[in-house]
């Protein structure tokens, strides 16, 4: 018979999957497996993965959410009652620690009869993410949100968060006097590259975009900036995080803008094939937009860690998030948000500059390689989860 979960993990995403979100999960597990013995995850899953199952590597349970509800909000409720259900199991009477990432799992943690530590990951804040995706959200729904945000900063036993600027808006934003907040940002694992196969056999230089395509990564301003450069050989790869059917949008905005014929689309890509087309790149491109989402909420983008990395400069948005990490002419290329006139240009004026390029890159290779592999920032959660639990 397999020991009872000593931690838990929940997350209101699927997993696994080739969204960074997931590979930040997988970290976070691992982290948690160098402290404990056996845990379980509360995650969502699609029709291919199991409900429950017992992963022998992790020494973990998996529970998955897998409950089909169209209308979002009613999405989270379900998902906050079948987290209750799964604390109220047998199961859970030994776990001695919960560490959630969102507050759909946090506020029926805290919502419970606490005999545990509680570790509040805050990556985002639903009452700015969410009026991006639905516009007509109504302010009482998001001032319920932020409720439910309150709550979780200020009942959670510590939170971890990766950025700085993440980290000053929840100073900013709730009362977190009594607690400290933990900056880990994201991390890298660098991969051995994966042979591409026949289908890039195009051997136009290309410059790269991977990830995910939401309106607050500046696709439509990439978009507009490839369109100054189609004088050159160049072609525009994109490899994204999602599946080829929700891209159909953006392959029309695409055409609409004059460039469809020289994109080149790849989609959910595992880690060592993304590698290769990252390796391949003259540059990649994180054109994030100056939004309240990037600019006062925060956020740690892993594709610029991810690029850096494999020595491959990035040309990205002047914003705070990304001058934590990138610093200008040196381990990275920065330009104004929301100006595809300035991107263009400031691609037009590198792309043929060799010796800048592989100067740029070797510097954001060897700043990845002494603070941003995930083996620092494991160690990094294993500290904080052991100084918790050594607080009783």
């Amino acid at each position: 018979m397999n020991p009872k979960p000593e931690y838990i993990y929940i997350a209101f995403d699927v997993f696994p999957s080739q969204k960074g979100a997931a590979t930040h999960i997988d970290h976070c597990l691992k982290a948690l497996q160098n402290t404990f013995n056996t845990g379980l995850l509360i995650c969502l899953g699609n029709d291919g993965m199991p409900s429950f199952q017992f992963d022998n590597q992790r020494n973990l349970y998996v529970y998955r959410w897998k409950e089909k509800v169209v209308n979002f909000l009613e999405r989270t409720q379900k998902f906050q009652e079948a987290v209750t259900k799964v604390l109220n199991l047998p199961l859970c009477k030994n776990v001695q620690l919960i560490h959630f990432r969102d507050i759909w799992g946090g506020f029926p943690v805290l919502n419970h009869t606490k005999t545990y530590k509680t570790v509040f990951e805050v990556n985002a804040f639903q009452h700015i993410e969410l009026p991006n995706r639905y516009p007509n959200i109504s302010t009482s729904v998001l001032e319920k949100i932020k409720t439910l945000e309150h709550l979780c900063i200020t009942r959670c036993d510590t939170i971890i968060t990766p950025s700085k600027v993440t980290q000053l808006f929840i100073e900013q934003y709730a009362n977190t006097s009594n607690k400290v907040i933990h900056v880990i940002p994201n991390g890298v694992t660098i991969y051995e590259a994966k042979p591409l196969g026949n289908k890039t056999a195009n051997h136009s230089p290309f410059i790269l975009y991977f990830g995910a395509l939401q309106k607050w990564q500046g696709i439509k301003t990439l978009f507009k900036a490839f369109n100054e450069l189609l004088d050159l050989d160049l072609r525009l790869r994109i490899c994204t995080s999602i599946p080829e059917k929700r891209t159909q949008d953006y392959k029309i905005l695409a055409n609409s803008i004059g460039i469809g014929h020289r994109v080149d689309w790849f989609y959910e890509q595992d880690k060592p094939t993304l590698a290769s087309h990252i390796k391949a790149a003259k540059l990649t491109v994180a054109p994030l937009t100056a939004c309240n989402r990037n600019i006062i909420q925060g956020c740690n983008p892993l594709k610029i860690v991810e690029s850096m990395a494999y020595a491959v400069p990035v040309v990205a948005s002047n914003i705070p998030v990304v001058r934590e990490i990138i610093e200008d002419n040196i381990t990275g290329l920065l330009v104004t948000p929301d100006r595809p006139e300035a991107l263009g240009r400031k691609i037009r004026a590198v792309i043929e500059q060799t010796e800048t390029l592989n100067r740029i890159g070797l510097s954001a290779k060897l700043k990845v390689e002494k603070n941003y592999l995930w083996l620092y920032q494991e160690a990094k959660m294993n500290t904080i989860y052991q100084n918790l639990l050594s607080n009783d």
